[in-house]
């Protein structure tokens, strides 16, 4: 067919020639080669070369499989040049392809040569595996994508894997993604085991499925749970709490903690379970009962759970000899002629106000204030219980439940150190008024509510189980449990005292009598309570820019106080607050002269503003100067 279009092409040229005039010659075509092939997509190029005056015909690419060329492109624009192309689309993958140019002028049509192409074939989709992550004993997660033309389906996807190289399981098919990823969350793996992975895709009917390359992962170790050291926090003659911490479960959940407790040398080991917890998680405290007075222990703690059992360290007590006895009031069937006799004992048993009266008589006091031949200076009392009923125990009050009563160990003033009952849970006030000796007091691990005692002049260490939620003692101090507040201030300490940086606020009389020489309050201190140094011998003492007010007599009756800095944010100074103060040198960092009440500088103890110097910032003298206060002192001077 196209051999004969040629031959007439060429014959109703030659009659053209004949007829027309030399500017009407028809056009010459001639064919490229095919260009930028994909596998559906091709670009067709050719060139027309036209003489004389003859118009530029409509110009088309014929294309097809193989032979049957009989598909057409749409029309093409030859350049300046006569060069033509046209990009065919909807090929079909890996197929041979036969194409020429033609054109048309309306009388004849006209065919360049014929060339040929074939398409791209189709390419097997690509297949990655990442790297395993959220790896566990037990669980992993795998992840992966595929890369796929368009016009393919798309392959079922599984995740093929196992220990080593058995990878003889297979995960649920995943779905991809718009971008072609994959995941997959493992479970029931093996702890400590590593597993190979691959990614797999299946299409119907074929034996070899396509594969990524094998990647590997070890699931993590079975961990044994972790734990602290055990600390005692109170011994008594027949039993013990230890505090230890658990400070990770490992692996699994803990389901059973305690103590194994072995008396020395050569006792078997006995288990002291803990009571059940949701959580073991954390600090745990034990109660050891059925101990043997005056016998040596070992203890220690373990957590149990699935992947085994930890044992921590060893605690080594030993047991003391105590009063042991079962009723109320029973202590002094129990003492009989030996009341006198002991400087040191433990107590094990319920004390009412009859016990609690012959008590006072052991540590040298009767009821009435007056002096007994008693000699007990060191009281353990950890394993005793205060219970109602009796008589008074100082002609005064009367023993309540779990309450350390006001007065109780008043005028005692022979006691040293006192271990104070596991059970109570309240300290009155004044329950040790006047225990000029006492140096060491252990408050319960459970006290919920704590009234300092006055007159303890040697007391310097106050201590409590770090389980306590409410209290917290710091280097024998005791604050709330958060260190926001000073409770009770042992005033036997004594040198330098710096409170810690969590402190915001202090009581009345908080360092009454105290014997520090140089204290330093945080830079967190908003608030003094009055008379807050009163009567102690403190040397000197810095307060925080944070501090706003002096309340009243803040350092009155302190007679070795000689230096005060005063921070940059006070704003009053209230009546008395340097009352009988040998002050020397007052050291005032705010910008502004503080505003002070009537009898804020007023002492008997001479002329404050004549024999102290008054030490301010160097841009604010001519202001102090100028004050009705301030400007009182004879000696202002710049800050250095």
């Amino acid at each position: 067919m196209r051999k004969f279009l040629v031959f007439l092409a060429a014959t109703l040229a030659f009659a053209s020639c004949q007829e027309d005039k030399p500017d009407n010659l028809e056009p010459q075509l001639y064919i490229g080669t095919a260009t930028d092939i994909t596998r559906t997509e091709a670009t067709l190029a050719g060139n027309i070369v036209t003489q004389g005056g003859t118009p530029m015909p409509e110009l088309r690419f014929v294309y097809g499989k193989q032979n049957d060329m009989s598909l057409v492109s749409q029309s093409v624009e030859a350049d300046g040049k006569g060069h033509v192309s046209v990009r065919l689309t909807g090929l079909e993958a890996d197929t041979p392809y036969s194409f020429y140019l033609q054109c048309s002028n309306g009388r004849v049509t006209l065919a360049s040569d014929t060339a040929a192409f074939t398409t791209l074939p189709n390419e097997k989709p690509r297949l990655y595996a990442d790297a395993a992550t959220d790896i566990t004993r037990t669980e992993a997660t795998l992840a992966g994508s595929i890369v796929i033309q368009d016009d393919l389906p798309m392959p079922e996807l599984r995740f093929v894997y196992g220990p080593q190289d058995e990878m003889s399981l297979t995960s649920p098919g995943v779905e991809a993604d718009d971008e072609g990823r994959v995941s997959v969350r493992l479970t029931g793996l093996e702890a400590g085991t590593s597993y190979s992975f691959c990614l797999k895709g299946y299409y119907d009917g074929e034996n070899t499925p396509l594969a990524s390359d094998t990647l590997s992962f070890t699931t993590l170790p079975d961990e044994l749970p972790a734990m602290g050291h055990p600390t005692l926090v109170s011994l008594g003659p027949a039993s013990a709490i230890v505090n230890y911490e658990i400070l990770s479960e490992g692996s699994e959940p803990v389901t059973e903690t305690g103590c194994y407790v072995r008396k020395l040398p050569s006792g078997n080991a006995t288990k002291v379970q803990a009571p059940s917890a949701t959580s073991f998680t954390g600090p745990c405290q034990l109660h050891i009962s059925g101990l043997e007075r005056n016998s040596a222990y070992q203890i220690q703690p373990y957590a149990t759970s699935k992947a085994g059992e930890t044992k921590g360290e060893t605690l080594e007590i030993t047991t003391s000899d105590a009063a042991t006895w079962d009723e109320p009031g029973g202590l002094a069937a129990l003492m009989g002629d030996d009341l006198y006799r002991f400087t040191s004992l433990s107590f094990d048993g319920p004390m009412n106000g009859d016990d609690l009266r012959l008590l006072r008589q052991m540590m040298g006091r009767e009821a009435d204030g007056s002096a007994t031949p008693g000699q007990l200076v060191r009281v353990n009392l950890a394993d005793a219980d205060i219970v109602e009923g009796g008589e008074s125990y100082d002609n005064a009050h009367y023993a309540k439940a779990d309450v350390v009563g006001q007065g109780l160990f008043a005028g005692c003033d022979k006691l040293e150190s006192v271990t104070l009952p596991n059970s109570a849970t309240t300290i009155e006030k004044n329950a040790f008024l006047g225990c000029s000796s006492l140096t060491r007091l252990d408050l319960p691990p459970y006290v919920e509510e704590v009234t300092p005692s006055d007159g303890c002049e040697r007391l310097a260490g106050i201590h409590i189980s770090a389980a306590n939620p409410h209290y917290r003692s710091e280097d024998g101090v005791l604050f709330t449990a958060d260190l926001s507040q000073i409770v009770w201030f042992p005033v036997g300490k004594s040198g330098d005292y710096t409170m810690p940086a969590s402190v915001t606020s202090l009581g009345d009389y908080a360092f009454q009598g105290c014997h520090i020489t140089r204290f330093t309050l945080p830079e967190g201190l908003k608030e003094l309570g009055q008379n807050v140094f009163y009567g102690s011998t403190v040397e000197e003492v810095v307060t925080p820019a944070s501090l706003r007010t002096i309340p009243t007599g803040t350092f009155q009756g302190c007679r070795q106080l000689t230096t005060v800095r005063l921070g940059s944010g006070t704003e009053l100074v209230s009546d008395y607050a340097f009352g009988n103060c040998p002050l020397e040198h007052l050291y005032v960092e705010a910008v502004y002269p503080p505003v002070c009440n009537p009898d804020a500088f007023s002492t008997s103890q001479g002329n404050l503003f004549r024999t102290c110097t008054l030490y301010v910032p160097a841009n604010s003298m001519d202001r102090y100067k100028a004050h009705p206060s301030w400007g009182q002192f004879e000696h202002i001077m710049e800050i250095e």
